[in-house]
This record gives C-alpha cells, sequence and structure tokens, in this order.
C-alpha cells in the first residue's frame, strides 16, 4: 500500500511544498522469509483404459482380427489398409472419459466409408456412420471406452469383391 504525504518547508525564503511518497514495504516471496514455497501439484492425467478385446472381436467379420492402435494418451496416428469385397481390417482405441476421439477417413474410392462404434454396443448401431455422416468423425467418450473403427464398402461393390486402399488419422485428445 502507498500514500502520498505533503510537507511544507522553506528554501530561500520560498515556502515550498514538497510530495514524499511512504511506501509499505514489499511482500517477501515465503523463500526470502525463510518458508518453503508452497508444493505445486500436477495432476497426473488418467491412464487409458484397456482395449475391450472381449467386446470389440464381435466387429471382426468371419474371424478376422482386430488390430489394437497404440499411440501416446494426447496424441495421433496414421494407418493405411485396404478394404477387399467384405473383407476389411478393424481398429480398436481406447480412449478416456472426458477425451476427444478425432478421425479423417481418406480414399481414391467414392464407396469406401468408416463406421466407429463403441466396442460394448452389441445392436450394431454405429456412432459415426461414414456412409451418411462424412469421412471425419469428433467423438467425446462420456466414459473409459473402446472404439472400433471399421472402414467398409457397400454390398453392391463387395459383392463384386472391389478393392480400394484408406488411410486413417486416428487423434486422441
Amino acid at each position: 500500500m502507498s500514500f502520498l504525504i505533503s510537507v511544507p518547508f522553506r528554501v530561500l525564503g520560498l515556502t515550498t511544498v514538497a510530495f514524499l511518497a511512504a511506501c509499505s514495504p514489499e511482500p517477501k516471496s515465503p523463500e526470502a522469509a525463510g518458508e518453503p514455497a508452497p508444493a505445486v501439484v500436477v495432476a497426473e492425467p488418467a491412464a487409458l483404459p484397456q482395449v475391450d478385446m472381449a467386446n470389440a472381436q464381435q466387429f471382426a467379420a468371419d474371424g478376422g482380427e482386430v488390430t489394437p492402435l497404440t499411440f501416446a494418451r494426447d496424441g495421433s496416428m496414421t494407418v493405411s489398409g485396404a478394404v477387399t469385397g467384405d473383407k476389411a481390417p478393424v481398429y480398436a482405441v481406447p480412449v478416456a472419459a472426458g477425451q476427444t476421439l478425432a478421425v479423417t477417413f481418406q480414399s481414391d474410392s467414392d464407396n469406401l466409408y468408416v463406421n466407429i462404434s463403441d466396442a460394448t454396443d452389441h445392436s450394431g448401431a454405429a456412432l459415426h456412420r461414414g456412409e451418411f455422416d462424412g469421412r471425419t468423425a469428433s467423438l467425446k467418450a462420456e466414459r473409459d471406452t473402446t472404439y472400433i473403427i471399421a472402414p467398409f464398402q457397400p454390398r453392391a461393390t463387395a459383392r463384386r469383391n472391389e478393392t480400394g486402399d484408406f488411410t486413417l488419422t486416428v487423434a486422441r485428445q
């Protein structure tokens, strides 16, 4: 806290008023006063949940494999693959509660899409339906979960055993 004090005084026969600033001493830091600094607590981010492979396997057609995608808790990765007929790779991504999963699907084929589902949902409903919702998805996890990313092509092109390549960029934040 500071304030001003006026003090009259005489210099060479003239009365002058001088203003002096009176200041309280600056507060000292705990270290300067010999006290330890307060501890700074940095919360560690919650660990990722385990990939729910038991439930994820239901999304792999005809005994196909589910591939867990492993990357930094807050990070991204890119994978490439191909869909041939009704055979396609299936990916599992664990996401912690409160995190957002972002997926970008790229393909030169207009007949390839990607669905994203919750591994525990046995209804067959997708949270993101690439054929209708587009090639980018952003899903916020309300609870720890495993999302399933399943590229596919429509039944008509799958019956003709057509093949198409794709690239997926998957991020967690």
